[in-house]
Protein backbone atom coordinates (compact mmCIF):
# COMPACT_ATOMS: atom_id res chain seq x y z
CA UNK A 1 0.00 0.00 0.00
CA UNK A 2 1.65 3.29 -1.27
CA UNK A 3 2.52 4.96 2.32
CA UNK A 4 0.57 8.28 1.76
CA UNK A 5 -2.44 6.49 1.49
CA UNK A 6 -1.99 4.64 4.53
CA UNK A 7 -1.11 7.74 6.52
CA UNK A 8 -4.63 8.88 5.29
CA UNK A 9 -6.42 5.96 5.92
CA UNK A 10 -4.64 5.78 9.66
CA UNK A 11 -5.50 9.54 9.83
CA UNK A 12 -9.21 8.85 8.61
CA UNK A 13 -9.48 6.20 11.72
CA UNK A 14 -8.28 8.03 14.23
CA UNK A 15 -10.41 11.02 13.44
CA UNK A 16 -13.60 8.85 13.77
CA UNK A 17 -12.63 6.83 16.13
CA UNK A 18 -9.78 8.81 18.83
CA UNK A 19 -12.59 10.03 21.27
CA UNK A 20 -14.07 6.05 21.77
CA UNK A 21 -10.56 4.62 21.39
CA UNK A 22 -9.04 7.26 24.44
CA UNK A 23 -12.02 5.60 26.75
CA UNK A 24 -11.79 2.73 26.16
CA UNK A 25 -7.94 2.71 26.65
CA UNK A 26 -9.13 4.84 30.06
CA UNK A 27 -10.70 1.92 30.99
CA UNK A 28 -7.89 -0.35 30.66
CA UNK A 29 -5.33 1.76 32.44
CA UNK A 30 -5.05 3.68 35.02
CA UNK A 31 -3.88 7.12 33.88
CA UNK A 32 -5.60 9.42 31.21
CA UNK A 33 -1.95 10.78 29.91
CA UNK A 34 -1.30 6.82 29.44
CA UNK A 35 -4.21 6.17 27.71
CA UNK A 36 -3.60 8.96 25.19
CA UNK A 37 -0.21 7.84 24.67
CA UNK A 38 -1.71 3.96 23.85
CA UNK A 39 -3.55 5.53 21.50
CA UNK A 40 -0.58 7.15 19.68
CA UNK A 41 0.96 3.54 20.00
CA UNK A 42 -2.55 2.44 18.22
CA UNK A 43 -1.61 4.22 15.30
CA UNK A 44 1.82 4.13 15.05
CA UNK A 45 1.31 0.49 14.84
CA UNK A 46 -0.96 0.96 12.31
CA UNK A 47 0.91 3.47 10.30
CA UNK A 48 3.68 0.32 10.00
CA UNK A 49 1.25 -2.19 8.93
CA UNK A 50 1.52 -2.66 4.51
CA UNK A 51 -2.07 -4.50 4.44
CA UNK A 52 -4.42 -1.98 5.66
CA UNK A 53 -6.48 -2.74 2.52
CA UNK A 54 -7.60 -6.41 3.62
CA UNK A 55 -9.25 -5.83 6.77
CA UNK A 56 -12.35 -6.18 5.93
CA UNK A 57 -13.68 -4.58 10.12
CA UNK A 58 -11.25 -1.55 10.60
CA UNK A 59 -13.00 -0.19 13.75
CA UNK A 60 -12.76 -3.68 15.31
CA UNK A 61 -9.06 -4.42 14.45
CA UNK A 62 -8.10 -0.62 15.54
CA UNK A 63 -9.76 -1.79 18.97
CA UNK A 64 -8.22 -5.19 18.94
CA UNK A 65 -4.39 -3.41 18.63
CA UNK A 66 -5.55 -1.17 21.66
CA UNK A 67 -6.37 -4.26 23.72
CA UNK A 68 -2.94 -5.60 23.05
CA UNK A 69 -1.25 -2.57 23.29
CA UNK A 70 -2.96 -2.01 26.88
CA UNK A 71 -2.27 -5.89 27.87
CA UNK A 72 1.79 -5.27 26.74
CA UNK A 73 1.38 -2.07 28.95
CA UNK A 74 -0.23 -3.73 31.94
CA UNK A 75 2.10 -6.38 32.12
CA UNK A 76 5.34 -4.24 32.02
CA UNK A 77 3.79 -1.89 34.50
CA UNK A 78 3.72 -4.88 36.78
CA UNK A 79 7.05 -6.10 36.43
CA UNK A 80 8.65 -2.28 36.65
CA UNK A 81 9.12 -1.35 40.27
CA UNK A 82 9.65 2.33 41.04
CA UNK A 83 12.88 3.82 42.42
CA UNK A 84 13.61 4.79 45.69
CA UNK A 85 15.13 8.27 45.70
CA UNK A 86 18.43 6.51 47.78
CA UNK A 87 18.59 4.92 44.38
CA UNK A 88 18.19 7.63 42.40
CA UNK A 89 20.06 10.05 44.21
CA UNK A 90 23.31 7.30 43.83
CA UNK A 91 22.09 7.73 40.34
CA UNK A 92 22.65 11.33 40.43
CA UNK A 93 25.57 11.71 42.38
CA UNK A 94 27.94 8.86 40.91
CA UNK A 95 30.94 10.46 39.02
CA UNK A 96 33.78 8.57 37.74
CA UNK A 97 37.37 9.74 38.19
CA UNK A 98 37.12 10.44 34.42
CA UNK A 99 34.64 12.84 34.70
CA UNK A 100 35.83 14.63 37.51
CA UNK A 101 39.15 14.66 35.60
CA UNK A 102 37.36 15.76 31.98
CA UNK A 103 35.11 19.15 34.54
CA UNK A 104 38.96 19.72 36.14
CA UNK A 105 40.59 20.40 32.76
CA UNK A 106 37.58 21.93 31.31
CA UNK A 107 37.24 24.77 34.44
CA UNK A 108 41.05 24.97 34.74
CA UNK A 109 40.92 25.57 30.19
CA UNK A 110 37.55 28.53 31.25
CA UNK A 111 39.94 29.94 34.20
CA UNK A 112 42.83 30.25 31.70
CA UNK A 113 40.81 31.44 29.03
CA UNK A 114 39.00 33.67 31.22
CA UNK A 115 42.07 35.09 32.85
CA UNK A 116 43.82 36.20 29.16
CA UNK A 117 40.60 38.28 28.61
CA UNK A 118 40.00 42.16 29.05
CA UNK A 119 38.52 43.37 32.45
CA UNK A 120 35.36 44.29 30.35
CA UNK A 121 35.17 40.91 28.26
CA UNK A 122 35.62 39.26 31.19
CA UNK A 123 33.46 40.93 33.19
CA UNK A 124 30.67 39.99 30.39
CA UNK A 125 30.96 36.99 29.56
CA UNK A 126 31.56 36.02 33.77
CA UNK A 127 27.85 37.91 34.56
CA UNK A 128 26.37 35.67 31.49
CA UNK A 129 27.76 32.43 31.91
CA UNK A 130 27.74 32.38 35.62
CA UNK A 131 24.89 35.17 36.57
CA UNK A 132 22.85 34.24 34.18
CA UNK A 133 21.68 37.93 33.25
CA UNK A 134 19.97 39.21 30.16
CA UNK A 135 22.24 41.27 27.94
CA UNK A 136 19.99 44.77 29.28
CA UNK A 137 20.64 43.63 32.61
CA UNK A 138 24.43 43.54 31.98
CA UNK A 139 23.92 46.78 30.33
CA UNK A 140 22.23 48.40 33.09
CA UNK A 141 25.22 46.61 35.43
CA UNK A 142 28.17 47.95 33.43
CA UNK A 143 26.63 50.81 32.05
CA UNK A 144 27.26 50.17 28.94
CA UNK A 145 24.76 49.78 26.09
CA UNK A 146 23.05 46.13 25.18
CA UNK A 147 25.04 46.48 21.28
CA UNK A 148 28.34 46.94 23.78
CA UNK A 149 27.20 43.40 25.78
CA UNK A 150 26.86 41.45 22.44
CA UNK A 151 30.54 43.22 21.48
CA UNK A 152 31.92 42.07 24.09
CA UNK A 153 30.06 38.48 24.79
CA UNK A 154 31.24 37.85 21.10
CA UNK A 155 34.92 38.26 21.92
CA UNK A 156 34.15 36.14 25.69
CA UNK A 157 32.68 33.58 23.59
CA UNK A 158 35.89 33.76 20.71
CA UNK A 159 38.36 33.38 23.45
CA UNK A 160 36.61 30.65 25.54
CA UNK A 161 35.97 28.09 22.44
CA UNK A 162 39.64 29.00 21.18
CA UNK A 163 41.16 28.16 24.39
CA UNK A 164 38.52 25.26 25.34
CA UNK A 165 39.40 23.66 21.78
CA UNK A 166 43.36 24.35 22.07
CA UNK A 167 43.51 22.84 25.21
CA UNK A 168 41.24 19.76 24.64
CA UNK A 169 43.24 18.70 21.42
Amino acid sequence: MNPNVRKQRVADWARRWNSGLTRFLRRKVPNQIDAEDLAQEVYVRLLRMDSLEQINEPQAYVYRIASNVASEWRLRASQSRPHSSDELESLVASTSPETDLDEKVLSAAIDGALALMSPMVRAVTYLKLQQCMSHDEIAAHLSISPRMVRRFLGQGYLQLRESVLTDSQ
